[in-house]
């Protein structure tokens, strides 16, 4: 893992960073038919790295049928440890992809994606409830 990314991440969550990097590190997986990005989120400023990231991918495209999954990292209520969520098809968070064609539709996806409550649905996929979640990533 870079240390100049490193030094992004705040403190309490770099060794599970570090311990999971292969699988959060930025990527993009060329299916058949889907086309899967995958952008950690380092920073604090999670909103804007969303913005950031949706643009990117959005900028590639003149229509595209789009849907998002987040990763988080959750916290053990006894003991304190921290485990990393993975995002994967099965914690998408709308239930159908949206559709992307004009600037109209990007700004409804952004507001979509900023209205939903993300620690609400990283309740609600994490493992059980002794695990709390802590951050999206």
């Amino acid at each position: 893992m870079d240390p100049t990314v490193l030094q992004q991440v705040p403190a309490e969550f770099r060794e599970i960073y570090q311990r999971h990097w292969k699988t959060i590190k930025p990527s993009i997986k060329q299916g058949r038919i889907r086309i899967t990005y995958h952008y950690p989120l380092i920073t604090e400023d999670t909103h804007t790295e969303i913005k950031t990231h949706l643009h990117e991918v959005l900028s590639a495209y003149n229509k595209i049928k789009i849907n998002v999954a987040f990763g988080f990292i959750l916290k053990r209520r006894v003991t304190g440890e921290l485990k990393f969520f993975h995002p994967s098809n099965n914690t998408l968070l709308f239930d159908t992809p949206r559709l992307v064609a004009n600037r109209q539709d990007i700004g409804k996806l952004e507001k979509d994606v900023e209205a939903q409550d993300a620690f609400e649905y990283a309740r609600n996929q994490r493992p059980s409830t002794n695990w709390t979640p802590r951050t999206l990533r």
